[in-house]
């Protein structure tokens, strides 16, 4: 199977959409508690109380939504007991990335079981340290919703579970090889399969109807300058996803990787001193986080 890679071509993107299609079959629907929570936090006529109606549907969500909330990701002083507390002290918008958090989570937990609890563990420290990275970075350089940059953090590999339940086959030997040191994800997946998690993920966020930026930052997370529209987005979610294979934080390691030298740390105008205390913010916060939610 040829080699495919990120392009604006719609001919060479159905093409690529329909080997996807055939190798995984229809990708999965975002649960529909978490849909529907997430169209309600777009309706200006919906109240607190409303979305907690909704949630509260959902007990897992619910539940997770609220262990995120309380989490050192957002350092309230006192327990958020109920969702409508939450909208109250965060607003729709951060609470809308809350609910995507929440259901990114639970639906990746459920596609990696079949590589255990340790293989799940390195997925989501991987995916929650990206996410606080991803935040971090976009508020040193500025950019304009630090949410946004958040969620492509915590979903860029979010195809990675789904290639894991839909064809285990051929991926459970890239996902080994990858572990022992042998390749990366990318490479392997290219070779092997002919497209690559991030696109199976730029395609579920498709699918899940969310905004075009999310699902070309994405896509484009291992080539970030290709990017048609949505570059530096792109950029900030490829930084932080090596920063954490550069801290050997998930599946990939490699202290070797010379962050400073990146095309897309060059894009995002960030220097060797940017980087260390960027890096420093992350270990802390990550630090705080990984305590918080085990509790």
């Amino acid at each position: 199977m040829g080699q495919i890679t990120p392009t604006t071509s719609t001919e060479d993107s159905l093409s690529n959409l329909e080997r996807i299609t055939v190798r995984t079959g229809d990708l999965p629907p975002l649960p529909a508690t978490a849909m529907r929570a997430m169209q309600m936090t777009r309706d200006p006529n919906v109240t607190a109380r409303d979305l907690q109606t909704v949630i509260s549907q959902d007990q897992a969500l619910s539940a997770r939504i609220l262990r995120i909330v309380n989490s050192a990701a957002y350092c309230f002083r006192r327990e958020v007991s109920t969702v409508s507390h939450a909208v109250t002290l965060l607003g729709m918008e951060t609470v809308r990335s809350t609910i995507i958090a929440a259901s990114i989570q639970l639906f990746s937990e459920t596609g990696m079981r079949r590589v255990g609890d340790l293989g799940t563990k390195l997925m989501a420290d991987h995916s929650w340290g990206t996410a606080i990275a991803a935040r971090i970075i976009a508020q040193r350089v500025n950019y304009g919703n630090q949410e946004e940059a958040f969620i492509c953090g915590l979903m860029h590999d979010i195809g990675k579970p789904v290639l894991l339940q839909s064809i285990p086959v051929d991926y459970l030997p890239i996902i080994n090889d990858t572990y022992r040191g042998e390749t990366t994800f990318h490479e392997s997946e290219m070779l092997t399969l002919g497209f690559s998690h991030a696109q199976v993920g730029a395609h579920l966020a498709v699918k899940w109807n969310f905004p075009r930026q999310l699902s070309e930052a994405i896509g484009y997370h291992h080539e970030p300058l290709s990017a048609p529209d949505f570059s530096q987005l792109a950029c900030i979610t490829s930084l932080s996803n090596k920063m954490m294979i550069f801290l050997g934080v998930g599946f990939e390691r490699n202290q070797a990787l010379q962050l400073e030298t990146l095309p897309e740390t060059a894009s995002l105008k960030l220097d060797r001193p940017g980087l260390d205390a960027i890096v420093t913010d992350v270990q802390t916060v990550r630090t705080q986080m990984t305590a918080s939610m085990a509790m």
